[in-house]
């Protein structure tokens, strides 16, 4: 069970009593938030024309998302290229991953290493986060998950809510660093204290499962709920086996199905299961099935 890597793709895992959760099969650079642009696109094309950094930065976002011109990738690459060269760290975070997902540009793992590592330098947290994903990935770089921890936890002490998470995981694994769970504790907090439903949902578990201090379900099931009805799928099904087991909570079959309704929607195959095994056991009546329908609304809708 590893960290959340969100650079090309997506994939979670869920399994035994208190699992925890990570984005291990994605290979994906985390995309930098992107400003909607106030300024005439004519005002902003002129002021990039000239060499303003900051204003080509701005128009290569808006061609990157097509945001008051169509969008196009190589105008994209092209404005953040000449930032980029001009030292912009920002420009240089979006040209690295342009390079990784070939967009605007031919695939090319060693200039988005090259790239990325110069925003880092500069201390970017976005390139940092990114540069943790390439050792910890093997990505242009032999996997080397000390590294990994270097530049998540620079990331991390910049207030970056993944990095946090990963920081977190690494220490509760003891993956590149010496396990500690007092720590790990201490960095899935900072997250959650930033609403990152990921780090609500493990150290939920940690609180179920007595890691790093004694077993609370009092402290775990809100945490636990706060990812679920964040959407977060792993959430949802966690939710919907406690309800089921009565583990912790007080056992309720309605509010199980309801909640499993939800993680089933989004794929989850621990949820599938459960519905399927309630189904073909017949554990609910017409009028409780109607009730978890009526329940899966209200959880949706929260």
């Amino acid at each position: 069970m590893r960290r959340i890597m969100i650079l090309l793709a997506a994939a979670a895992l869920m399994a035994g009593a208190a699992p925890a959760f990570a984005l291990q099969d994605a290979v994906a650079l985390t995309d930098q938030q992107r400003t909607p642009e106030t300024m005439d696109i004519g005002v902003l094309t002129q002021k990039a024309q000239a060499g303003d950094a900051r204003a080509q930065v701005r128009l290569g976002d808006d061609y990157y998302v097509g945001n008051g011109v169509g969008q196009d990738y190589a105008q994209a690459f092209r404005w953040y290229d000449k930032a980029a060269r001009a030292g912009d760290p920002e420009a240089q975070t979006e040209l690295g991953l342009m390079y990784a997902k070939g967009q605007g540009v031919a695939k090319d793992y060693a200039q988005a290493l090259s790239w990325t590592r110069k925003a880092a330098d500069q201390g970017y947290a976005g390139a940092q986060y990114n540069m943790g994903i390439a050792y910890d990935t093997g990505v242009a770089v032999a996997h080397d998950a000390a590294a990994a921890f270097g530049w998540y936890l620079k990331a991390a002490k910049q207030g970056y809510d993944i990095a946090q998470f990963n920081v977190a995981n690494m220490y509760e694994l003891g993956d590149g660093v010496a396990q500690d769970y007092a720590q790990a504790r201490a960095w899935y907090q900072k997250a959650v204290a930033q609403g990152y439903a990921p780090a609500q949902y493990n150290l939920g578990n940690m609180d179920l499962a007595g890691e790093g201090a004694p077993a609370d379900a009092a402290k775990a099931l809100p945490l636990i709920a706060a990812s679920a009805k964040q959407g977060f799928p792993l959430a949802q099904s966690r939710m919907a086996a406690l309800y089921y087991q009565g583990d912790g909570v007080a056992q309720d079959k309605v509010t199980a199905y309801a909640w499993a309704l939800l993680a089933a929607d989004a794929g989850d195959g621990d949820a599938q299961a459960l519905l399927a095994a309630m189904d073909s056991g017949h554990e609910l009546s017409d009028d409780q099935l109607a009730r978890a329908s009526s329940q899966l609304a209200e959880l949706a809708s929260t």
